[in-house]
């Protein structure tokens, strides 16, 4: 993955290798796969300095601001990007700091009031939004204990023309059946394709886009998953990337739930 990554930040903030943690698999035999339990957990602050995004982990002997926010973070990277489902535990502290990449983020559990610009979003579970690159922003979770937000931190220069970021709330993007016959939440984004999927038992999906990788998190049940030639089965919280070109094909041996964003290809030049 190229550029600056929470992987990399973390592996800065931990003391651990880069390499180890935000590393791309090798180009010929891209990760397909990533379960949840191979993930580790951060406990980690984070808050801003002079313009810059800094993080610390818990026990560090580092000084941490009283106003730092105190989050866990899971990081699953891939060739096209890095999934990052992240808890604000302490519910109250705000974030802020400028993004790194185009970022979409997807309200899983977490009820929480953004701030881009000058623009305020109450983002609610089945919301998704897109941060831009270089855009400041901020967030508060507005329920002690916080809950789940994932982030889909895509390496590309999408569109930037409007600061405020862009916005796919539910409430004005409903559930809806699909030609194919499942259940799926479509989100209204420029230069990226994000969806919720739901999937019954038994069912099945075959899935190809023959120009955009597709990232896909697990949010509940266990879906049978295939891509070319390599098979897994995926639980809450697991992940997966399909590369551009080729065919999956995913079955619920449960009531599945998952989310889904197409970015550009790895290779894509913009």
């Amino acid at each position: 993955m190229r550029g600056w990554s929470w992987g990399m930040a973390l592996a800065l903030a931990l003391g651990a290798s880069a390499a180890t943690l935000a590393a791309p698999p090798d180009a010929a035999a891209p990760r397909l796969f990533i379960h949840a339990g191979e993930v580790p957990l951060y406990k980690v602050f984070a808050w801003e300095r002079w313009g810059n995004f800094i993080n610390a982990p818990a026990g560090s002997s580092t000084e941490i601001p009283y106003d730092a926010a105190r989050l866990e973070v899971k990081v699953y990277p891939f060739p096209s990007g890095e999934i990052r489902a992240i808890r604000f535990p302490n519910g109250v502290r705000t974030h802020r700091h400028i993004n790194q990449t185009d970022t979409i983020l997807y309200s899983w559990q977490a009820h929480r009031v953004q701030f881009v610009d000058d623009k305020a979003v109450l983002a609610e579970p089945g919301d998704f939004a897109l941060h831009q690159k270089g855009v400041l922003h901020s967030g508060e979770e507005i329920r002690r204990g916080g809950g789940i937000d994932l982030e889909f931190a895509l390496p590309f220069a999408g569109v930037h023309n409007d600061p405020g970021g862009f916005w796919s709330l539910a409430r004005d993007h409903p559930v809806e059946t699909s030609a194919a016959g499942y259940l799926v939440r479509a989100a209204v984004l420029p230069d990226y394709a994000a969806r919720e999927v739901r999937l019954a038992r038994g069912t099945a999906v075959t899935l190809q886009d023959a120009t955009r990788d597709r990232l896909i998190f697990v949010l509940s049940g266990k879906v049978a998953v295939t891509i070319g030639k390599a098979s897994d089965t995926l639980a809450s919280e697991d992940a997966a990337s399909v590369p551009h070109g080729v065919r999956a094909g995913i079955e619920a041996t449960e009531d599945a739930m998952w989310v889904e964003v197409l970015a550009p290809p790895v290779t894509a030049k913009h």
